[in-house]
Formats: structure tokens, C-alpha cells, sequence
């Protein structure tokens, strides 16, 4: 191959991972709007919407509840804007024309124009959404605080149905091929197989070997789907006594506090269809890296 030719290959290449990322991007947010849409409509039909912090999960009753759905909108519409109209472009840098005037008796110095540096677009819309949810975020924070001190200011209102099972769909049909999946076996294999892929990576990673961790990024994810999925399959069965199943504990939970049960049934399956959506991402960049690899 002539050095024109390779030239040529490594910058059709290069075009090739711009658009890989691109599309890799947009598959990212495609799988985030559906995911941010549905948890926004579970906090207001159930009236209970658990928060992930950096402590973990805080249930958000209430107010609390609808300002953190309100945060999911905002995000989901600063989603659909991005897929819409993509990364906003760089404002071309203004042109600056200088004129210097020689005199007779003078001596004339260069005069440099001053540097404009490129300012991206802002978009009133993604600015707002962003606000709203940071506004939103918040104040269910406060809201939750006051609520653990004892005010009830943000305990009301509730949900619009909390006995609904339509926002639970497919778990109506599917449940009785979910529960194999919440099998002690089944979970305790499901733990194995993680554990011989981390073994297998950190080996791979002591003899530096390239792309040593990406089969477990891209399985693990996958692993945490079957794993999810078996306990909302589980969950929603056992309340409702299908399938044999006789579980007074978490049908008496259903009775008493049925939006906060049904609602943590919700995020079990829709945690569930988030990590299968990061799995074939990861799984197409994976990929993506080993055929540019190969080429």
C-alpha cells in the first residue's frame, strides 16, 4: 500500500469513529427519554418516587414525589431537544478590520487585531430544563428533610392511582417466565459467572492484554438485567398471590402502602431495561473499537 493510500485509510477511519460516536450518542439519549418519561408518570400516579443520591436510593413521598418527576420532564424534554436538534454549533468569532494611518515622521509598527475567541450557542430551552431540574431536585430534597423532621408540608398530595398496574406493563403477561430468574440457584449463578469474568479481566489486565475489561462492562450490565427482572416478576406475583405464591409480608405492604409497593416494583423493572439498554451500548462500542482494531 502506497503512503497516499494509507493516508487515506486512516482518515476514513477516523470519519468512521465521528459517527460511531455520534450514533452512539444518540442511541444513549433515544434509551433515556422512554426511561425518564416513564419514571416522571410513575410519580405522579403513585405518589411515591424513590431518588438515587449518592447514598442510594431515597423514597420521596408526596410533594417530594411530584418535584422529583418534575425533574425527570425537565430532563427527558433536554433529551429530546439534544436528539432533535444535536450539539449546538460555535458562533463564528466576529471579523475585526484594523486600520492604521502612516504619517510622514512616523515609524510604522504592526498592529495586530484583537483575538475574538468562538462562544458556543446557547439554547434557551436546554438552559431552562436544566433549571427546572436543578430547581426541581432541589427542593425534594428540602421537602424529603422537612418530612424526616417531622413537618408534614410535603406529604400531600398523593398519587393519582396508587393501585394502578398499568405503568407496571408487561409484568401482567410475562411474570410467570420471570420467575425462574428470582431462584436462589439461578441468582447465585447469575453472581459466579460475575465473579469468573472479573477474575478473567483482572488477568487479562496483568498481562496487558487491549480491551481487557470491556467483555465484563458489556455482560455485567446484562447479568444486572435477569437479576432485576426476576425481582419484579417476583414482587408483583407474591403481592397478589399468582403462581402459588404465599407471601403475607409483601402482600400486606401492597394493601396498606400500595403506590410506595407498586412503585418500587416500577423501578426494579425499568432499572432492569436500563442496564439491558447500557449493555448493547457498551456491547456496540465494544464492537466498534474491534473492528476499527482489525481494519
Amino acid at each position: 500500500m502506497s503512503l497516499r493510500g494509507a493516508w487515506s485509510r486512516v482518515q476514513a477511519l477516523g470519519q468512521e469513529s465521528v459517527r460511531s460516536d455520534e450514533l452512539l450518542m444518540r442511541a444513549a439519549h433515544v434509551g433515556c427519554v422512554p426511561i425518564l418519561l416513564a419514571y416522571g408518570c410513575a410519580g405522579l400516579v403513585y405518589g411515591n418516587l424513590p431518588m438515587f443520591t449518592p447514598i442510594g436510593f431515597v423514597d420521596m413521598p408526596g410533594a417530594c414525589a411530584w418535584l422529583t418527576a418534575a425533574m425527570a420532564f425537565a430532563l427527558a424534554i433536554f433529551a429530546i431537544d439534544w436528539l432533535v436538534r444535536g450539539a449546538l454549533s460555535v458562533a463564528p468569532p466576529p471579523v475585526i478590520v484594523v486600520k492604521r494611518v502612516w504619517r510622514p515622521g512616523q515609524f510604522p509598527s504592526p498592529v495586530l487585531p484583537a483575538h475574538a475567541f468562538a462562544q458556543p450557542r446557547s439554547s434557551p430551552l436546554r438552559i431552562g430544563c436544566l433549571s427546572v431540574a436543578a430547581v426541581a431536585c432541589a427542593s425534594a430534597l428540602v421537602g424529603r428533610v422537612t418530612l424526616a423532621l417531622g413537618w408534614q408540608a410535603f406529604a400531600r398530595p398523593g398519587g393519582l392511582a396508587p393501585q394502578a398496574e398499568w405503568p407496571l406493563y408487561p409484568l401482567q403477561w410475562v411474570w410467570p417466565w420471570l420467575l425462574p430468574l428470582a431462584r436462589d440457584r439461578f441468582v447465585l449463578g447469575l453472581i459466579g459467572v460475575g465473579v469468573a469474568l472479573f477474575v478473567a479481566a483482572q488477568l487479562m489486565s496483568w498481562r496487558k492484554m487491549r480491551g481487557a475489561w470491556f467483555p465484563l462492562l458489556t455482560i455485567l450490565p446484562l447479568l444486572l438485567t435477569l437479576n432485576f427482572l426476576g425481582s419484579a416478576g417476583f414482587d408483583f406475583a407474591a403481592a397478589r398471590g399468582l403462581g402459588g405464591l404465599n407471601e403475607p409480608d409483601l402482600a400486606s405492604a401492597l394493601a396498606q402502602q400500595p403506590g410506595r409497593y407498586n412503585v418500587f416494583t416500577f423501578l426494579s423493572l425499568w432499572i432492569a431495561i436500563g442496564f439491558g439498554t447500557v449493555g448493547m451500548i457498551l456491547g456496540f462500542w465494544f464492537g466498534r473499537s474491534r473492528h476499527m482494531d482489525d481494519d
